[in-house]
């Protein structure tokens, strides 16, 4: 290594290590995105599904982790199941965790009955097993994934069942969504899957949240 080199690499550790030790100091406010960054250090507490979520091929996935100071840091993951794979998605750290079960976690879901506790493989499967369905007919998982990511767990750390059913009868079915370019997606569709190899259904109602809301 190029003695320039390795100063830089020398400054850069040490910058580094003083943050971390910045942020242990007592009093020191940890930025939120310090949190979200670091959730994959931080157990999970409890992973959440609607009912009757394997009916209507969207799905809203939400993952919450407990940081060190007992707030939650959690993920939510709204996931087409038959074609578009993950639509939207929102990362939020240092919530108490009563607030996020009375305010946030209800907010996520505009179904009346409360969601349901699935396990964190069934979870990482629905997230990951949408995105990598989606990809194969070109379609990449929201921007702000790069961020929620770290909420989840890597994709090879859970099992799969491999029940969980992606595309319907065995082709992608795109069902339009209120924000979505359907003449796009349809042009994508017939280059990847081919005329005739897919499903759509035009004019279908909205979301299960509105995802133009911050949970906030």
């Amino acid at each position: 290594m190029k003695k320039g080199e390795k100063k830089k690499r020398d400054r850069a550790l040490k910058k580094r290590t003083a943050r971390k030790q910045a942020l242990r100091r007592p009093g020191t406010t940890v930025p939120s995105s310090y949190h979200i960054r670091q959730a994959r250090n931080y157990p999970i507490d409890s992973c959440w599904v609607q009912r009757n979520w394997d009916q209507g091929g969207l799905v809203v996935v939400v993952v919450a982790r407990r940081q060190p100071d007992g707030n939650l840091v959690f993920g939510s993951y709204l996931v087409d199941t038959y074609c578009l794979g993950l639509k939207n998605t929102d990362s939020q750290a240092d919530i108490p965790s009563g607030p996020f079960r009375r305010e946030y976690l209800p907010r996520a879901y505009s179904q009346t009955e409360p969601p349901i506790d699935i396990s964190p493989a069934l979870a990482h499967e629905i997230v990951y097993g949408g995105i990598e369905y989606a990809a194969q007919w070109g379609f990449r998982p929201h921007s702000d994934f790069m961020q929620s990511q770290y909420v989840l767990d890597p994709p090879d750390q859970h099992p799969r069942t491999g029940t969980v059913e992606f595309g319907r009868e065995g082709k992608p079915f795109y069902v339009q969504g209120p924000y979505d370019d359907v003449d796009a997606i349809l042009r994508q569709l017939t280059r990847t899957a081919g005329e005739g190899n897919f499903h759509f259904m035009i004019g279908i109602g909205d979301p299960p949240l509105d995802w133009d809301e911050d949970l906030d």
